[in-house]
């Protein structure tokens, strides 16, 4: 179990420390000069009954605030420090309310220095101390007077210590590690030592063991954990730990702030990090958020940053429009952060050195459109009460039609296992990287299926309806991706036949009149004979005995029934061959190394001529086959491959 010590300066916290450790934690000179806590300090204590105690002394000056945070981002209780012959200071005060911000409601008080203070002076300190944690998650703490000098109650603190940490639960390791470095510093033989607390997750040393460092996106190899001096093989979320780390170093990275990230998350690392984050947030008494760059502290990082008001509650908005005890937010960063769901985040005024509120994050990729939205505000209200990925999950298909599976991992830190069975837990059918409810995924079942009967019903003569028709007739108000995957596994599951892109009922037959049947069996013909550069009108019309424009006549008809795709004004293909041409632009996808391809390139492993290239792949654009961007084109997700897919 982890404790920090906050409180006021002078107060005596490196002293407590030493006393029931024995080690001194003002280690640099600076600190022993000026008797003053500068950087981080640690300790351990191994009890008989308490197991491993580990004491994280941290600064009490105003001006170490950032440090102060990163070594409370992790603690399991506090060990808050009140000096008898002083009582509760203004920076007393402010890391109370850090705690509480920060979510650490487990504490004992510490009242030192009793040596210095006569009978009076600590009755005073300790009625002091119970009226300023009144109404505070602390309020029922223990109240301990303790002279770390000669050791008087020192006895009673470790007994309260042994308490709290055998009622304190363990920590859940679900989760990809998440390592949060407070320190770094070089060791003669060993090269770039960090220090930090493994946040989520396991972390095992293994022969090349990879981590990813965020928010700058380097892979570094883990050459050795130890604890408390002792080489390990494995933490666990909640420990704290020295890593020696080896790989892209230089002497800004790794730095206090940084994350070390398991490397299965180094391929999406640039959605690790975010700068627009909606927090549920509260503004402490007496407070009041501006509209100018504020510095905002999430883990051990410190950026400035804007606030934006989404959401104040009904009654307790102050003049002016600004929300004085909590709302919803959006934090608008200067710089990107890692951080996920739940994760804290303090706000203060940088001019004044002051705290001004805090919170925790909902949503660390938030919207930067319609965020004020009605639905959307209620979205994040509903995850305001969501505390486990499970719960904001069920919220999130309250508000939502899909949700976007591997993001939602990501948000909530969830390992492709713990992922699998959240989706299993909650019945989602997953089209491709969206996750629906049954029955959702019903409903849109049924609004594609009506459409096309009503298609058949209309217009018995068509072969079917086109597919871009058939997602505008739907209105299911799912993505366009989603739906087409929808319609490939209904396609896959037989409820649907597809020719092309024309999609119809399996026992459609579509019934053409006389005149045209006859014609159609002979285009088709000559159509499929001729494969990917079909004849233009006027050479079928030769090759039918018709003139070019009742030839073209009798195109238009069949287009217009589902026959045949006008893919250029004097082209016409079969619906079938779509598949052909598409086969070809995703075998140029598949063998490039960005996943797309050129014009020139379609143009030359087709060989169907340039002017017929521009036609053909703006028709599969139109289809949503492909997508053009930056001179090239890529593969619509959902196409074909999503076929693969089954419904369950």
């Amino acid at each position: 179990m982890i404790f920090a010590t906050a409180g006021h300066v002078d107060h005596g916290k490196t002293t407590l420390i030493q006393a029931l450790t024995g080690k001194d934690t003002d280690q640099l000179a600076e600190e022993q000069r000026r008797g003053l806590t500068i950087d981080l300090g640690f300790a351990w204590l191994h009890d008989s009954e308490a197991g491993t105690l580990g004491f994280v002394d941290v600064p009490g000056h105003a001006r170490f605030i950032r440090t102060m945070l990163a070594g409370l981002a992790g603690v399991d209780a506090a060990l808050l420090v009140v000096a008898a012959d002083a009582g509760p200071m203004p920076q007393t005060r402010e890391h109370l309310a850090l705690l509480e911000l920060l979510g650490i409601h487990r504490g004992i008080v510490v009242m030192s220095a009793a040596d210095r203070a006569d009978a009076q002076q600590r009755a005073d300190c300790h009625v002091a101390i119970k009226a300023l944690l009144k109404n505070s998650p602390l309020a029922d703490s223990p109240v301990i007077p303790v002279d770390s000098i000669s050791g008087q109650g020192l006895a009673e603190l470790l007994a309260a210590i042994r308490a709290l940490s055998a009622s304190t639960p363990a920590r859940s390791t679900e989760g990809h590690p998440r390592f949060l470095i407070d320190r770094r510093f070089t060791v003669p033989g060993a090269g770039c030592v960090v220090t930090g607390t493994l946040l989520n997750g396991r972390l095992k040393l293994a022969p090349h063991t990879q981590l990813q460092l965020a928010p700058c996106d380097r892979t570094l190899r883990l050459r050795g954990i130890q604890v408390n001096g002792q080489a390990v093989t494995e933490i666990v979320s909640g420990q704290r730990a020295a890593l020696n780390l080896t790989g892209e170093l230089d002497s800004e990275h790794p730095q206090r702030g940084d994350w070390l990230l398991a490397t299965e998350l180094a391929q999406t690392a640039e959605r690790q990090t975010s700068q627009r984050l909606d927090v549920h947030l509260r503004v402490l008494p007496e407070q009041r958020i501006h509209r100018g760059t504020l510095q905002i502290l999430t883990g051990a990082s410190a950026v400035s940053g804007r606030l934006v008001w989404l959401q104040a509650p009904a009654g307790q908005q102050a003049p002016g429009g600004h929300e004085k005890h909590g709302g919803l937010a959006q934090l608008l960063l200067d710089k990107p952060v890692h951080v996920i769901v739940g994760d804290a985040v303090i706000v203060r005024e940088p001019a004044t050195n002051t705290t001004l509120g805090g919170g925790r994050v909902l949503d660390p990729q938030g919207r930067q459109r319609g965020r004020s939205k009605p639905e959307a505000l209620a979205r994040l209200q509903a995850l305001c009460t969501a505390d486990t990925a499970s719960a904001a999950l069920a919220a999130e298909l309250k508000h939502k039609l899909e949700i976007d599976l591997p993001c939602f991992a990501r948000r909530w830190n969830l390992t492709a296992p713990e992922m699998d069975a959240l989706q299993a837990q909650h019945a989602l059918v997953r089209l491709g990287d969206q996750g629906l409810s049954h029955s959702r995924t019903a409903s849109a079942t049924a609004t594609i299926l009506q459409c096309v009967r009503l298609a058949h019903a209309g217009q018995p003569e068509q072969l079917g309806i086109h597919q871009q028709a058939l997602l505008r007739a739907a209105e299911s108000r799912l993505s366009p991706e989603t739906q087409t995957r929808l319609i490939s596994q209904l396609v896959a599951s037989g409820h649907l036949r597809r020719h092309g892109v024309i999609l119809a009922l399996p026992d459609h037959q579509a019934v053409l009149p006389s005149k045209d049947a006859a014609l159609y069996h002979r285009v088709r013909e000559a159509l499929a004979n001729a494969g990917l550069r079909p004849p233009i009108v006027g050479e079928l019309g030769e090759r039918l005995g018709l003139e070019r424009q009742d030839m073209l006549a009798v195109m238009h008809r069949l287009q217009s029934w589902g026959y045949v795709l006008a893919v250029a004004p004097n082209r016409f293909y079969l619906p079938e061959q779509l598949d052909d041409l598409a086969a070809v632009a995703q075998a140029l996808c598949e063998e490039s190394t960005d996943g797309g391809f050129s014009a020139a390139d379609y143009r030359d492993r087709s060989d169907i001529g340039r002017n017929l290239t521009i036609k053909a792949l703006e028709y599969l654009d139109r289809a949503g086959v492909t997508v053009y961007r930056d001179e090239r084109r890529y593969m619509r997700p959902g196409w074909q491959r999503a076929a693969a897919n089954k419904i369950t």
